[in-house]
């Protein structure tokens, strides 16, 4: 395979662009300048340079070269353009349209895109000179046909004819396209004669639309200076297939386009394969997760049913306080699963802060860590002080370090040391595996455990995914990890080498928040009652309201219960006291609980809302109306906090 040749001459970028090619196994080599590419052009299977490399005295001995290409060759240049605020001026656009088969790429580039560029030129690089291989005898024959009528029109045919995929020539004629002929493995597609076929205009032979479509694609063909390739349907030959077809220009002496040679092969098959790869990719990961989630969940729910069942039975007040803790802790637990789920499929409602993220750790986090880990490991901290602010919820990161604190306790049976770091570093989209660009802070955990083996750390952010033994762990330590840290706009990476240790590194985003002021004192509130307020409460689910309404009682308050939106308006619509409604987000009925709020407000400006919710889709629509949100699931002394925050 011959090489990509690279000329990037400011900076590391040749470097840059030189390992991201070699790392996707395409070979590259680096030109110091535009005279290397010119002697080099015809050794290469494509050009990548920056556009304003394309200038200076050594431009146009390139730009003859590249005149000077076969007709076969169509040599592409992935130009790395800077992103244009305008029209490109037009001696630039002069010049990319002289090298033929330019392909801009504007940076900040994307490295899975370059590397995708490069391999699409390898391809119609490789299809070139496979057709080259093929059409280069075929125009000898002509030309000895013409000469002497000889044996090359048997030999042409011979290969022509027992070609094994589709192959057709469409005659350019002086009032348009016509096809000339179809190889037999076209014509057996096709369903028809090759008598049938010649001299026929490319409409005979298809409906308007398919016709317009191949015309396109053939002019194309013939108005440039090489081969020309598409992917799509060929009416004429099947009207359910889809096809990769390159096209060839067959130019006479004077070097005018006379005909146009098509090789055609059906990846229909293919494609269906790869779609029901994907698809059994898919069901594959949802059967994992549901499999984990209800083996979970059925753990905590058998310990809700057992312990209210027993509740029944036993009369010892002891007794009955210790199920009703163990029932309490399931529930807790439960709540603290969807809530993991939540931020694997990154649908958790962060609140991101700013975070001086050396005070944050010293304060607090790392004693935290400390007490996550055995006495027989100890905890360094190594963080140097001034480094830049990063956005984050505090709460979500601690849960995170949390996270891979324990696993690396788990990962030192023995006693160990866990090592914190944190250093500024700068990503590049055009190298970063996940596109990050930008300045970030790379926070650090690393372990002197057993180390991680490459077939499981491949799998290690899978949810569900574990080494553990069955009732250890859940799966979702790391994946909790791995959606709290793209969902925050960073990622996380994870290096290790069996028996060497393991080092789990988060990139969090350098903060863009202002320095929040110094808090001052809350004022006074309205004086709305705390105890004996009129709650209407908004609740479809007749067991989760019944428990409300008893909490609110139990609180001192006075509910209302009502099961749709409809039916709350109609209560705030015949005058009776309400001191505030507290509703569901989602509800059946067509109107939901943020359309409710919006619609009470309508009808009576002050009122205070409270919204419940336990998807936190709806807690995020509901930040722009600046309304409290309490999530389900929730203890009494969180509503109790919750209402009087609202009411305040």
């Amino acid at each position: 395979m011959l090489p990509v040749l690279i000329l990037a001459p400011r900076g590391r970028d040749a470097l840059v662009v030189e390992g991201v090619l070699r790392a996707a196994g395409v070979p590259a080599r680096v030109c110091p300048d535009l005279a290397a590419v010119a002697v080099a052009l015809a050794e290469c299977s494509a050009v990548v340079v920056t556009e304003e490399a394309l200038a200076g005295p050594d431009l146009p001995p390139l730009l003859a070269a590249v005149a000077a290409q076969p007709p076969w060759s169509d040599l592409a240049f992935m130009v790395l353009a800077t992103k244009q605020a305008g029209v490109r001026a037009a001696a630039r656009t002069g010049v990319l349209d002289r090298l033929g088969n330019p392909v801009l790429l504007e940076r900040p580039l994307n490295a899975e895109s370059l590397v995708s560029a490069a391999r699409s030129a390898l391809r119609a690089r490789a299809r070139q000179i496979a057709v080259r291989d093929l059409t280069a005898g075929l125009e000898d024959r002509v030309r000895e046909r013409t000469a002497a009528l000889t044996g090359s029109e048997a030999r042409f045919r011979a290969i022509f004819d027992g070609f094994p995929e589709p192959l057709f020539i469409i005659a350019a004629l002086q009032d348009g396209f016509a096809f000339e002929s179809l190889n037999p493995a076209a014509a057996r597609i096709a369903t028809l004669a090759m008598s049938d076929v010649a001299g026929q205009p490319l409409r005979a032979l298809m409906d308007e639309a398919g016709a317009t479509e191949l015309l396109a694609h053939v002019r194309q063909c013939v108005s440039g200076t090489g081969g020309y390739a598409f992917s799509g349907p060929l009416p004429f030959l099947s009207a359910a297939a889809t096809f990769e077809t390159t096209l060839t220009p067959l130019r006479d002496e004077a070097g005018q386009v006379v005909r146009v040679l098509a090789a055609a092969r059906d990846v229909t098959e293919r494609n269906m394969l790869e779609a029901r790869l994907r698809q059994a990719q898919k069901l594959e990961a949802v059967g994992q997760l549901t499999g984990g989630v209800a083996h979970d969940f059925n753990n905590l729910l058998q310990v809700v049913i057992s312990g209210l069942t027993l509740m029944e039975r036993i009369q010892d007040p002891a007794r009955r306080a210790q199920i009703a803790d163990s029932v309490r802790r399931a529930a807790q637990r439960g709540g603290e699963l969807t809530k993991r789920l939540l931020t694997v499929a990154r649908r958790q409602s962060l609140r991101p802060e700013r975070i001086e993220l050396d005070a944050w750790l010293q304060d607090g986090a790392a004693a935290l860590l400390r007490q996550a880990l055995r006495g027989d490991i100890k905890a360094e901290l190594r963080v140097p002080p001034g480094l830049p602010a990063v956005d984050a919820d505090p709460a979500e990161l601690e849960l995170a370090l949390l996270n891979i604190a324990v696993n690396a306790r788990d990962a030192m049976p023995s006693g160990g040391v866990l090592t914190v770091s944190a250093e500024a570093v700068r990503c590049y989209a055009i190298t970063d595996q996940d596109g990050l660009d930008g300045p970030f802070v790379r926070l650090s955990l690393t372990d002197t455990g057993t180390g991680i083996d490459e077939e499981t750390l491949a799998r290690v952010f899978e949810p569900f995914f574990t080494t553990k033994g069955v009732g250890q762990g859940t799966g979702l330590g790391l994946a909790q990890v791995y959606g709290f840290a793209r969902q925050s706009g960073g990622g996380v990476r994870l290096q290790s080498v069996p028996g060497q240790g393991t080092t789990v590194s988060l990139l969090l985003p350098v903060s863009t928040r202002a320095v929040p002021d110094k808090p001052v004192d809350a004022p006074v509130a309205s004086g709305l009652p705390v105890r004996g307020a009129a709650v209407l409460v908004c609740e479809d689910d007749d067991d989760v309201a019944a428990l409300v309404v008893d909490m609110l009682a139990q609180l001192g308050h006075v509910p209302t219960r009502v099961t749709t939106a409809g039916a709350a308006l109609g209560a705030l619509a015949d005058g009776r006291r309400v001191d505030l409604l507290f509703t569901d987000v989602l509800m059946p009925g067509g109107m939901d609980g943020l359309a409710l709020a919006r619609e009470a407000a309508r009808r009576r400006p002050g009122l205070p809302v409270l919204l419940t919710t336990g998807y936190t889709g709806g807690g995020a629509a509901a930040v722009p109306l600046g309304l409290p949100l309490l999530r389900k699931p929730y203890r009494i002394d969180d509503l109790a906090q919750a209402l009087k925050r609202a009411l305040g």
